[in-house]
């Protein structure tokens, strides 16, 4: 990890989840430049066909095979084995910027329960998509009726939950509808939730496993589904 000072903060414990799927030309440059204060980062790996898990292992990560299929049980996977006070979850692919992470602890410090990273208002993408934005600013648009919040970026997977909040969320989603799912119960529960600024990269190796249309449904789904839902979850 680089060793960058530790930041004032109460004593929480705070763990990554970097999720990682072929990702072997990135993984070692994501984990490397988590910030050195971070408490625990676990891998958890959806069965890759490459190196990348022994990369991991090699500079001394956890790894743990994922259950499941789908980014969403890749975390949710996670949060069984973490055990901190705040949870990052974070990509191996190299999109997201780790460096970051900086600026979603120092959120969590003034007391909120979900910070997202976006990548519209002050924040860039280089990686999203005509298509994608738009979109984005579609199921951004209906979270936001939904949950009662007022987001720019609500799809960023890239983003930090206390792990209080996350309990009371009984997350079900096993794909890219984790997301989703999170941020409108977030609202929906009353927890304070906030974004901060971040540059996505543009993915140098490999393809991203998100399919635009089929994943967008399945997002527009849960959606719907939790729209008419209520707290206790």
């Amino acid at each position: 990890m680089s060793q960058e000072n530790k930041l004032d903060r109460p004593r929480e414990k705070i763990s990554v989840i970097a999720v990682n799927l072929n990702e072997e030309h990135t993984i070692k440059k994501v984990l490397t430049t988590i910030p050195s204060y971070i408490d625990e980062v676990i891998v958890v790996d959806g069965h890759s066909k490459d190196n990348s898990p022994t990369i991991a292992k090699e500079l001394g990560f956890s790894v743990i095979l994922q259950e499941g299929k789908g980014r969403g049980a890749a975390f949710k996977t996670g949060f069984k084995h973490v055990s901190g006070d705040i949870i990052v979850m974070l990509s191996t692919d190299g999109n997201e910027r780790p460096a970051d992470i900086d600026k979603l602890i120092q959120k969590m410090n003034e007391g909120y329960d979900l910070v997202i990273a976006s990548r519209f208002g002050q924040g860039k993408s280089h990686d999203v998509t005509f298509i994608r934005n738009i979109g984005n600013w579609g199921l951004t648009a209906l979270i936001n009726i939904a949950s009662g919040l007022s987001l720019q970026d609500s799809q960023n997977g890239f983003r930090a939950i206390r792990r209080t909040a996350l309990d009371n969320m009984n997350i079900s989603a096993n794909g890219f509808d984790i997301e989703a799912e999170m941020t409108l119960k977030a609202g929906k529960l009353g927890l304070k939730v906030a974004e901060v600024p971040t540059v996505e990269d543009e993915r140098e190796f490999g393809v991203s496993n998100l399919r635009t249309f089929r994943d967008g449904y399945i997002i527009f789904k849960r959606i719907l589904k939790e729209w008419g839902r209520n707290p206790p979850y």
